[in-house]
């Protein structure tokens, strides 16, 4: 049964826990901060625990007030708010997906890593072949691949204190063998000379890749199950969810939080009996969970 009364300290701590809880979401969609620990992201998180925490504590004393005898009876004034159905609607299933974003972060040896070849210009450049330095090996082609050589190369890469000669091997040209003068793509940072030249060192992170390859059709897919809970939510169901009821809100509120413990492993940048992915991937069940419960209760 819920609980029938409310308070300025209810409205505030219930606003605080789902204004904060977004908050979160959105600044682990954003990648406000890219590699573990995601300190912005857990602090807004940790910052929803509180103000759960002190609604379920809020929601008690009015509660107790409320059935003091010498207590004025409570009359429910709010009316439904329009965007709290919205915001349970589309943000159980946007929250399942920054939770799997989350799994596909980089540890935090590799965000390092990255930032100061980003500092060093790292990325592709076009440079001349000075001379081959090994016989070329060749690859048939087949349906799938043309034909392909792989040979060891000496670069003239231009550094920014001097170009230099590197040899690179086993690199990689189609249909015909590699000539000197001839240009080729390589990763090298300009600023770094100790920084390997490599043929194909790419560092771009999977999680962009889930938000804007995969985005065609799960971003389209959040649309339809966020569209499809907003059509089968009852609005006076709802506004009744504004009120404290023990058997509902404090089990949907323990498998959230469980669901934030599982993160943390992949959040902090630290393993659990080898596992960091794992328990951020079952995570992604929290909000869908949590939000069953609430419908089989209503």
């Amino acid at each position: 049964m819920s609980t029938p009364g409310r308070s300025a300290a209810t409205t505030i701590t219930g606003w605080g826990m789902v204004l904060s809880a977004t908050a979160a979401v959105a600044a682990s969609i954003g990648a406000v901060n890219p590699y573990p620990p995601l300190i912005p992201e857990l602090a807004l998180a940790g910052l929803a625990v509180l103000f759960a925490a002190g609604w379920v504590v809020a929601s008690y004393r009015a509660d107790a007030r409320a059935r003091d005898p010498l207590a004025k009876a409570y009359r429910e004034t709010r009316r439904p708010n329009r965007v709290l159905p919205y915001l349970i609607a589309f943000g159980v299933p946007v929250a399942a997906f920054a939770a799997f974003l989350t799994a596909f972060n980089v540890s935090a040896d590799y965000g390092r890593e990255t930032e100061r070849l980003e500092r060093a210009g790292y990325d592709e450049y076009e440079v001349s072949v000075v001379r081959l330095a090994g016989e070329p090996e060749f690859h048939e082609g087949d349906e799938d691949r043309d034909p392909y050589y792989l040979t060891d190369l000496t670069l003239r890469i231009p550094y920014e204190a001097g170009p230099r000669e590197v040899t690179v091997r086993g690199m990689y040209t189609r249909h015909e063998s590699p000539r000197p003068g001839r240009k080729v793509n390589v990763y090298f940072a300009p600023r770094d000379p100790a920084t390997p030249v490599v043929e194909n060192g790419d560092r771009k992170e999977l999680r962009w890749f889930f938000l804007f390859f995969l985005g065609i059709w799960i971003w389209p897919l959040i649309l339809v199950a966020g569209s499809t809970i907003k059509g089968m939510s009852d609005t006076d169901d709802v506004h009744r969810l504004r009120r404290f009821d023990p058997g509902t809100h404090l089990p949907a509120l323990g498998i959230l939080l469980t669901g934030l413990v599982l993160l943390l492993p992949k959040a902090l940048g630290f393993e659990v009996a080898g596992h960091d992915q794992l328990p951020a991937l079952l995570a992604t069940l929290a909000p869908p969970l949590a939000l069953l419960w609430v419908v089989k209760r209503y």
